[in-house]
């Protein structure tokens, strides 16, 4: 168990990037934070992909308890920002506070759609999931594999270390080839059980929260998070870039998470970027 005068952070990484991808930004990270994160959501046999995220969030929470001695400022990305949320409304006493990058909170008249949808092949076709079953999965051991995400239209925009760091913590050399690691199988079933009931936690949330989205996001878009900022009084900042920002723009996003944490430490609440 962590015990240090550090301030504890935990990590949740966006689906099919592990937390080692992210590296970059941890080491942009004020010097006195301490991060501690579950390298890979869904490949632990104790928690296999669950409808709507359920053995995901708790998962998380376990997490924090084997490893942490006082709560925590819970970060997410993309499905690690749904999955933050949910575990800071079950569990309250072990937050301190909670940033959310540019989470997919299905909301509205959407989450009915969805539902519905999530029962049949086309969650396939509004997901990632159908793209994500048919991904390589192996490259020759020689290969430039940071070349090769970088031709890719996810990683087009994600800077060149973080997509170094993904190659490295998201594939391994075995039999004269490099693998992937993070089973595309795993990756389509989260997609296919995001979460439609959001709503059920709305009104829970105690801490201090912030939800940052991307500029150019496709993914959390303004109709979608309006019902969940109003429900959950967030502050709610746009920082340049798209959905994947987190990787675009390392440092940039670290300095924002410095800036916030700092703020509720002294307790100056957050406030939207000038």
């Amino acid at each position: 168990m962590e015990k240090s005068s550090a301030v504890n952070i935990h990590f949740a990484h966006a689906n099919g990037f592990p937390a080692g991808s992210y590296r970059k930004l941890f080491g942009a990270l004020n010097d006195d934070f301490h991060v501690s994160a579950i390298e890979k959501y869904g490949h632990n046999n104790r928690f296999p992909i669950s409808k709507n995220w359920g053995n995901q969030t708790q998962e998380l929470i376990e997490s924090i308890e084997s490893t942490q001695d006082k709560p925590v400022y819970a970060i997410g990305h993309s499905f690690g920002g749904v999955v933050s949320y949910m575990a800071a409304c079950i569990r309250p006493e072990l937050f301190k506070g909670l940033i959310m990058l540019d989470p997919p909170m299905i909301t509205g008249v959407t989450r009915v759609f969805f539902r519905g949808a999530k029962a049949t092949p086309l969650i396939d076709k509004i997901t990632p999931a159908g793209k994500t079953v048919n991904r390589c999965r192996q490259w020759n051991k020689d290969e430039d594999l940071v070349a090769y995400f970088q031709s890719r239209a996810l990683f087009k925009n994600i800077d060149s270390d973080c997509i170094r760091d993904y190659v490295s913590s998201a594939t391994e050399e075995q039999d004269q080839h490099r693998h992937l690691h993070f089973k595309p199988e795993v990756e389509a079933s989260i997609f296919r059980n995001i979460p439609h009931d959001i709503y059920r936690y709305y009104g829970k949330l105690t801490c201090p929260a912030l939800l940052v989205t991307g500029k150019h996001t496709q993914v959390c878009t303004e109709r979608r998070i309006r019902p969940f900022i109003k429900a959950n009084n967030l502050i709610h900042n746009v920082f340049d870039g798209g959905h994947m920002f987190p990787l675009e723009s390392p440092v940039g996003t670290a300095q924002l998470i410095n800036q916030t944490i700092e703020g509720w430490q002294n307790a100056i609440p957050a406030t939207k970027l000038l």
